[in-house]
């Protein structure tokens, strides 16, 4: 099998790459810095590419995932919501466009979990999407590239597979994300103070879970919407205790600010991932599971020594 992965320099990609090249695959990987690609194998070509450059000739591949995107430092930025649908909806839909006239099979693109409207009840892929309350430029522009990319895909016959991540988390992640800023703490001996009673709550899904369902997907030919989460709403208080278990750090560490126990919570919907379960064999792990899974492999020296964060 003949793969295309756009990004490839990016968090996801790099597992994505490796997972695939152990499993015998052909990768095309596409990057900005091709000296960053971090896989090497006579099975992996790396080529020079950015979202608008016309996509290289691939040969027929299998697939191409596309995973390159733009994510704004400030997330809040109106005077970014420009670019933000240049390179994630208009961009997007010109590798699509790029891939079917050069007869790509089947084109898998990594959308985002958190365009669904907050509810009390995990999201299924038929809730509603309505991301106004958080990123709304950047997810305004995922969820707009869905729309294009299923649409186009229907009209050219290239199936599409949509995978609308939860947040991801695992090692060699990059950026100041809440898992690897307690890691980093806890791992070092240092508290962490978790804001507003802890009420915040995401899916938190290991990213060697992300890969294997768009590797499935692929192989089984499967096109729509399928959730990529753990199915399960992790408060940040959950999050920082299992970590320092984990980790064997004194409980003490983590510290609470704000009212606990009210019932109400903030932050994205919990993803319902049966869809995935029962199409693609789906069988996403706990965050304590994938924590086990980051330090057994890296010992999370990743996030402890600051070089990888997310």
């Amino acid at each position: 099998m003949q793969l295309v992965v756009t990004g490839a320099t990016g968090f996801i990609a790099s597992r994505l790459i490796g997972q695939a090249l152990s499993k015998g695959y052909q990768v095309t990987a596409l990057a900005r810095d091709p000296d960053r690609v971090a896989s090497k194998s006579s099975r992996l070509q790396i080529e020079k590419w950015s979202i608008g450059d016309p996509l290289p000739a691939v040969m027929k591949a299998d697939a191409i995932l596309h995973l390159a995107a733009y994510i704004p430092a400030d997330l809040t930025d109106a005077h970014q919501a420009a670019k933000c649908f240049e390179v994630n909806t208009n961009g997007a839909l010109r590798v699509a466009m790029d891939a079917a006239s050069q007869g790509v099979k089947r084109f898998v693109f990594f959308g985002s979990g958190q365009v669904y409207t907050p509810a009390l009840v995990p999201a299924s892929e038929t809730s509603p999407a309505f991301p106004v309350d958080r990123a709304s430029y950047y997810l305004a522009s995922k969820l707009s590239a869905e729309i294009c990319l299923l649409a186009f895909g229907t009209a050219n016959a290239l199936p599409v597979t949509v995978l609308r991540l939860a947040s991801v988390y695992g090692p060699g992640m990059h950026g100041s994300g809440m898992v690897p800023t307690f890691i980093r703490a806890l791992g070092s001996g240092r508290s962490v103070v978790i804001r507003d009673g802890g009420r915040y709550r995401v899916d938190l899904v290991f990213v060697d879970d992300v890969v294997s369902l768009a590797l499935e997907a692929v192989e089984k030919e499967k096109a729509g919407v399928f959730n990529a989460g753990s199915g399960y709403g992790c408060t940040s208080l959950e999050a920082a205790q299992i970590v320092a278990d984990i980790l064997g750090a004194d409980p003490n560490l983590v510290n609470v600010d704000g009212e606990r126990g009210n019932g109400s919570t903030t932050g994205f919907a919990t993803l319902n991932v049966a869809k995935a379960a029962e199409q693609l064999g789906y069988s996403p792990r706990a965050f304590r599971e994938g924590i086990e899974a980051w330090k057994a492999e890296t010992g999370l020296a990743d996030s402890r020594n600051g070089s990888a964060q997310g």
